[in-house]
């Protein structure tokens, strides 16, 4: 992105006495979507269309994090975002009404047999990323079952949400990480580019589209390509390219203008310009190479 937009904010957890990746915050319930095709938002401006992450069907469950009267900061389908109260209906507790793929965001996190601390331990969960699906939610709680079949609550500041391909069927675990993200890169092949755009509903711009495809998958980005390439992932050589991690162009490490996303053999797909739109390029044609500033693999 080559002008400087307002950044998408970020929600980091650090829970006590447990070793925590980044996740949502806590929870405070549930809610419906009470109409259709109703907008999930980064922000809470109805204003312009460019903060429009993805339009939800009626009656999809959202888990509520914050009531901010007017709207609701919600997680969709393992999207953080923000959707009018008009369009949801709220209730503190929800239990067996959806399954939402999950993994655990630290190690020796504790299963309970209700939602309390002071409730017996059914099972400690002893991994990071340990698979789990969200049955239900009780405030700050979320009602989950693991692989074994065995169910209980875990604080929802220790979960992180995966996408899923369909309600209550996970992506298909043939795939990496990132190769999934290519694989929804791909779909927006063609769309226009738009100047602060981050939706198909309204195009992208460069680091837009990085946003997007990563939030479809439970990655949450800084909004602008300096901030991406700046804040998140962890470098990777040239050489060491995988399909799925983010490529940024520009002067220097501090003065970003461009972001890509790598699908492989040489090639990345990006939101070029207004002419072209989102294309796919060799990554060694033009002036990219002179211009690579360094990749991120955030997956």
């Amino acid at each position: 992105m080559k002008k400087k937009w307002i950044r998408a904010a970020a929600a980091f957890v650090l829970a006590a006495a447990v070793t925590v990746s980044p996740a949502f915050a806590v929870t405070i319930g549930g809610a419906r979507v009470t109409g259709d095709n109703v907008r999930l938002r980064t922000g809470i401006d109805t204003s312009t269309n460019a903060n429009v992450l993805v339009e939800m069907p009626e009656d999809a469950f959202l888990l509520v994090e914050e009531n901010l009267g007017a709207w609701y900061k919600v997680v969709y389908n393992g999207m953080e975002g923000y959707v009018s109260s008009a369009f949801a209906s709220f209730s503190e507790n929800a239990e067996g009404t959806y399954s939402y793929q999950s993994v655990t965001a630290g190690t020796y996190i504790n299963m309970r047999s209700t939602a309390s601390t002071l409730s017996p331990i059914v099972r400690i969960l002893r991994d990071e990323g340990t698979s789990l699906t969200v049955t239900g939610v009780s405030g700050e709680w979320l009602e989950v079952k693991d692989a074994s079949g065995a169910s209980g609550y875990v604080r929802s500041d220790l979960l992180k949400y995966k996408p899923t391909t369909a309600a209550g069927t996970a992506a298909a675990p043939s795939q990496s990480a990132g190769e999934k993200l290519v694989q929804t890169a791909l779909l927006y092949k063609g769309y226009a580019y738009v100047w602060g755009g981050m939706s198909p509903l309204t195009g992208f711009d460069c680091s837009g589209l990085c946003y997007y495809v990563c939030a479809q998958h439970g990655i949450t980005l800084h909004r602008v390509a300096q901030d991406q390439y700046s804040y998140d992932g962890v470098p990777v050589a040239k050489g060491d390219l995988q399909p799925g991690d983010l490529l940024y162009f520009g002067y220097g490490p501090y003065s970003v203008g461009h972001a890509a996303i790598y699908i492989g053999n040489n090639q990345m797909i990006h939101a070029s310009t207004y002419t072209t739109g989102v294309i796919i390029s060799d990554f060694d044609s033009t002036n990219y190479p002179s211009n690579f500033v360094g990749a991120k693999r955030v997956w």
